[in-house]
């Protein structure tokens, strides 16, 4: 089960990196048609995101969900540790790495943020989790 686990680390080294790829990603799954979760850490984090995805790309939008209950929709936006529209895909904005034990995902995503010592640390030990999970991971 573990090793068909995919978790994609995409290195960035600033906010404008950072805001680019969370774009990058939901605009991916959006056009597939595909659920993504995107999990963030609290209140503030989730209005931020939020209001990215309402704003970009600038030729247009993401129509997405803040949601914690059971949902269909593609684009969802959570702090909770549920999966309301039971998607195979995290983007994980937590510090945290994603418990993957109940939620099977098969594919999650993590920002490396290589912009301070601090959040290159916290990369490091999910990445330290997920080797010793078994998960595939890419660096990108």
């Amino acid at each position: 089960m573990s090793r068909d686990i995919r978790v994609t680390l995409f290195q960035v080294h600033d906010d404008n990196q950072k805001r680019q790829k969370i774009v990058q990603i939901a605009e991916e799954y959006f056009e597939k048609k595909e659920p993504l979760l995107i999990r963030l850490p609290h209140l503030k984090a989730l209005e931020y995101v939020d209001l990215l995805l309402w704003r970009s790309p600038q030729d247009s939008f993401l129509p997405h969900v803040i949601k914690d209950q059971p949902c269909n929709d593609y684009l969802v936006l959570t702090s909770t540790k549920e999966n309301p529209n039971g998607a195979r895909s995290i983007l994980n904005l937590c510090p945290e790495p994603v418990d993957n034990e109940k939620l099977s995902f098969i594919k999650i995503y993590e920002l490396e943020d290589l912009s301070s010592t601090q959040r290159h640390h916290a990369a490091q030990e999910s990445y330290k989790t997920y080797k010793g999970a078994g998960f595939t991971i890419i660096t990108i």
